[in-house]
C-alpha cells in the first residue's frame, strides 16, 4: 500500500468516524424523531462519496470491486479508531450521566422480561458497567462495528463505484520498448 492510498483512507475514515460519533452522541443527549435515520444515511453517503473518489483516482487503469471494497475496509478501520477514541472520552466525561441512564433502561427491560434470576441480573449489570465505560473495550468494539458495518454497506457501494479500465488508454512504456527491440 502506498502513502497516497493510506492518506485517502485515513481522511475518509476521519470524516466518517467524526460524523458518526456526532450523530450517536446527539442521539444520546438530545434524541428526536428521524435522527437515527439521518445518522444512518449520512455515513453511508460519505462511504459512497469517498469510495467514488478513490475509484476516480485510480485513473485509466480502473479500480476493481475488490480494490474499492478494500479501500472502504481500511477507511473504516481509521473511522473506528477515531469513533472509539471520541466515544471513550465522551462516555467517561461529557455524557456519563445520560449513558448511565440508557444502561439503566436496558437493565430495566431485561428485568421485566423475567427470564433471568436476580443474581444473573446483578452480574450482567456489573459487567455492562465495567465494559461500557472501559476505553479499551470501547475503542476495539468501535473498530469492529465500524469495519463490519462499513464492509456490509461496501458490498453494495463497491459494485456501483468501481471503474473498468479504459480500453483506449495508451499501452504502458514497457510495451513500446518491447516493440522497438523486435
Amino acid at each position: 500500500m502506498n502513502n497516497n492510498y493510506l492518506f485517502r483512507a485515513s481522511i475518509a475514515g476521519a470524516v466518517i468516524g467524526a460524523v458518526s460519533v456526532v450523530f450517536d452522541m446527539m442521539q444520546i443527549c438530545c434524541p428526536f424523531t428521524g435522527l437515527g435515520l439521518i445518522g444512518f444515511i449520512v455515513p453511508v453517503v460519505l462511504i459512497w462519496f469517498y469510495a467514488r473518489q478513490y475509484a476516480i483516482s485510480c485513473g485509466k487503469a480502473g479500480c476493481s470491486y475488490g480494490q474499492v471494497l478494500g479501500f472502504i475496509a481500511v477507511a473504516m478501520i481509521f473511522a473506528g479508531i477515531l469513533y472509539g477514541a471520541i466515544k471513550a472520552v465522551a462516555v467517561n466525561t461529557f455524557i456519563e450521566e445520560q449513558y448511565k441512564a440508557l444502561l439503566g433502561q436496558s437493565m430495566d427491560m431485561i428485568k421485566q422480561m423475567g427470564i433471568y434470576s436476580k443474581a444473573q441480573i446483578k452480574q450482567m449489570n456489573g459487567m455492562m458497567n465495567t465494559m461500557q465505560f472501559n476505553p479499551i473495550f470501547i475503542v476495539f468494539s468501535s473498530i469492529f462495528s465500524m469495519v463490519f458495518s462499513g464492509v456490509l454497506y461496501g458490498l453494495v457501494i463497491a459494485a456501483f463505484t468501481r471503474r473498468e479500465a479504459d480500453p483506449f488508454a495508451e499501452e504502458p512504456q514497457q510495451n513500446e520498448t518491447t516493440e522497438s527491440n523486435e
